[in-house]
């Protein structure tokens, strides 16, 4: 009975069992009254005022919903999702990591993005031919690996809180794979991959309320029409919370759009080809700094 109640209650609260999770890790690892605090908006400074190297690497766990359509020569498909508890995440083929890494060096700040995101979905439609109800189903998945260099345009007091904005500019390097398919073939199947760039550029402002709390907005847009039309965007806002002078556990809510169209030439692919995906839901995570 005990372990059947508490089965139920991790399937049905996954982001609480999460938080309480990474909280027990934090206590664990402090061992002892933490010395916590952010030492920013002065990240990429030694206390003399020099320059010097800070690094925050940070591996996320995220529940996206998403959104996904395809268009793969004659057909056409979408995927689509809800927010996933830990059972959908166990028993499909649907998923999402997350990994981020900034380093600061004065106003200076290189980062990497690296993101994973794969839904798949099934709907009833009816066939020209025979009128009856077929299933088709679609599948794509996108990762996402995005290098990008900042530089610090603000850094001062809003009332008595510090704040940084950060000016930031880069390239995402997207790798896609879909496959639209129907019940027993009636409507056809295809499938299609690629690889592809964007550039992107956006901004980033932290808010520190507190010596052991940061608030950090983002938001990007990536694009901008190169590749026969790819646009996309992102955005993020994140909470994080210093353990000690060394670790942090942040959690938020992050959104990812990316698309892709493109007319092929060659004759073993088809015409025309698609893919739209948007995911956004909560992130939870502990970042390292050093």
């Amino acid at each position: 009975m005990y372990h059947s109640t508490l089965k139920n209650f991790i399937i049905g609260h996954p982001l609480r069992v999460g938080l309480t999770a990474l909280l027990g890790i934090g206590l664990l690892l402090v061992g002892g009254p933490a010395k916590a605090q952010f030492p920013s908006p002065r990240d990429g400074y030694a206390p003399d005022g020099t320059y010097r190297v800070q690094v925050e690497l940070s591996p996320y766990l995220w529940l996206p919903a998403t959104q996904t359509n395809l268009t793969i020569g004659p057909n056409e498909g979408s995927a689509s999702t809800g927010i996933p508890s830990l059972r959908d995440l166990a028993n499909s083929l649907h998923g999402a990591f997350l990994g981020y890494g900034l380093l600061r060096y004065g106003p200076w700040s290189a980062e990497l993005d690296i993101n994973w995101v794969s839904a798949y979905g099934h709907k009833a439609v009816a066939s020209q031919t025979s009128g009856q109800s077929v299933d088709l189903s679609a599948n794509a998945s996108i990762v996402r690996i995005a290098p990008g260099f900042g530089y610090e345009v603000f850094s001062g007091d809003m009332g008595k809180t510090p704040v940084t904005v950060d000016a930031r500019v880069g390239f995402a390097v997207l790798t896609w794979s879909a496959s639209v398919s129907s019940e027993n073939n009636v409507l056809g199947s295809a499938s299609g991959d690629g690889t592809f760039v964007q550039p992107w550029i956006g901004t980033r402002m932290a808010i520190y309320p507190s010596r052991r709390w940061r608030v950090e907005l983002g938001g990007i847009v990536q694009g901008f029409g190169v590749g026969e039309g790819s646009w996309g965007w992102g955005a993020s806002a994140l909470a994080s919370y210093a353990v000690n002078d060394w670790m942090v556990i942040t959690g938020g809510f992050r959104a990812l759009s990316s698309s892709r169209s493109e007319e092929t030439t060659s004759a073993s692919l088809p015409a025309t080809r698609s893919i739209d995906m948007v995911g956004y839901g909560p992130v939870l995570g502990i970042g390292f700094r050093f």
